[in-house]
């Protein structure tokens, strides 16, 4: 027995330490050397980091961390974070909760912006942010540092394929959004992605959820519950008037949900509307 109990202990601290390796990929930078220790934190220590935001990146799937320094030749520190998800959707999820509305974006991976002499971007199922340090390297060495490592991820990148079903007319830029949880005050609607337009003089957004039919039943009929609403689900289009969100339309389709949200008149978006719906179909 106590042979078995040492076998497993060898077995599992062997384990951790091949999880907490390094990943290979990022070991070469062009231009750059590892400098110092590599922090490495996962979903139990995640806290040590960021404190009381880890609990905001753990709702998004996070997997684990690593923080390491680079140098160039001239002594001069940039910092990596390399943030991993459980997938692209979730990556992209906590970093379009980040990015600051208007921001300037540069094609770094899939998408990136620059704030505060920092550089933040999506790759993948990474969401990454370099820091400079000091004294600070050039903003454009930066940014090859920054490209170089969104290479040793993807290449090339590309958001998620969700956004690829929303039309492109009247859309604003950089308000894509991943809704984990509970989208609408519905509980369990969670995957939901969303994007906004302005159109006819007002700001709408359209939303879209494709997956397992008996959840997307589930979802509506719970909306359905909220609402009194008693007549049978059917695949046809529903509009609302719901005391807590305002006017809602929203279209059932096997294994689809569509809808707009924020609108006062809803009829002069529903073009845009049956445009999602024939893509995401």
């Amino acid at each position: 027995m106590r042979r078995f109990f040492v076998v497993m202990l060898v077995f599992v601290v062997a384990l951790n330490g091949f999880s907490q390796d390094y990943p290979e990929q990022f070991k070469k930078v062009d231009g750059y050397s590892i400098s110092g220790e590599k922090q490495f934190y996962d979903r139990d220590n995640l806290y040590d980091y960021i404190n009381g935001a880890s609990d905001f990146y753990l709702g998004y799937k996070f997997q684990d961390l690593w923080v390491v320094d680079y140098a160039n030749p001239d002594g001069k520190l940039v910092t990596l974070e390399l943030y991993r998800h459980k997938n692209p959707m979730f990556a992209f999820g906590i970093y379009t909760e980040e990015r600051p509305q208007g921001a300037k974006l540069s094609s770094i991976g899939a998408e990136g912006f620059i704030e505060s002499g920092a550089v933040f971007f999506l790759a993948k199922d990474y969401y990454v942010k370099v820091y400079n340090g000091y004294p600070a390297v050039p903003e454009d060495e930066l940014l090859k540092f920054s490209k170089q490592v969104a290479s040793l991820i993807c290449e090339p990148c590309a958001l998620p394929e969700q956004f690829t079903w929303f039309p492109k007319k009247f859309k604003v830029a950089s308000t894509e959004r991943y809704m984990a949880e509970n989208f609408m005050g519905i509980t369990g609607f969670n995957g939901a992605c969303t994007v906004v337009y302005e159109n006819e003089g007002e700001s709408i957004r359209l939303f879209a959820y494709k997956g397992d039919d008996e959840h997307c039943r589930a979802v509506i009929e719970r909306y359905f519950t909220r609402l009194k609403y008693k007549k049978r689900l059917k695949e046809k289009r529903y509009q609302f008037d719901d005391p807590y969100i305002g006017k809602v339309v929203l279209n059932y389709k096997e294994g689809v949900i569509c809808g707009l949200l924020d609108a006062k008149e809803p009829e002069k978006h529903l073009k845009l509307l049956d445009d999602l719906i024939e893509t995401v179909q």
